[in-house]
């Protein structure tokens, strides 16, 4: 039988391209959702025998929503809108572990498109943003770090004092 997927085992980690060679990804916290939207559009050429299809690149995106924080990866974010920077994500299946600290994957390169934060009253701020994807994502296994789990979930702790180290 097959599982179902659940959305809450979706999580999304970043990183600006120009920054591979020496930092790890970061999760986006506080995450409500994300969507991927692939579209292909056909054209149509009408002849006199009927219309023909010719096949379309397919486009791809990423929405998310997020409620707002005042951290690293906001603040990167959303200078990555303001300066056209390049990021890399990562749709990482905490459902799908394929090995030690190893999980199944969607890996994708591209530019945020907008940066929307709408203030209601009584209720949290929600971040709205929009990434176009360059080429289309790949998938595979992506590696999440200690640190990065502890991201996610915090690690149990102790009733005694906490050292420098964290728990493992």
């Amino acid at each position: 039988m097959a599982n179902a997927i659940y959305g809450k085992d979706h999580i999304l980690m970043f990183r600006l391209y120009s920054e591979r060679g020496t930092k790890n990804a970061t999760k986006l916290a506080l995450q409500t959702q994300h969507s991927w939207k692939y579209e292909a559009k056909s054209d149509s050429t009408e002849t006199k025998d009927g219309a023909i299809n010719s096949p379309a690149t397919s486009t791809v995106s990423l929405d998310i929503e997020a409620v707002a924080s005042l951290d690293d990866v906001n603040k990167f974010l959303k200078e990555a809108v303001k300066k056209s920077e390049k990021l890399e994500v990562w749709d990482i299946n905490l459902a799908d572990k394929q090995g030690e600290g190893k999980y199944g994957s969607e890996y994708a390169q591209g530019y945020l498109q907008s940066w929307e934060v709408p203030a209601e009253v009584g209720k949290l701020t929600q971040i709205k943003t929009s990434m176009n994807v360059d080429q289309l994502p790949q998938e595979g296994p992506a590696t999440v770090t200690h640190e990065q789990e502890n991201e996610i979930q915090y690690a149990f702790a102790d009733t005694t004092p906490v050292t420098g180290e964290a728990p493992k």
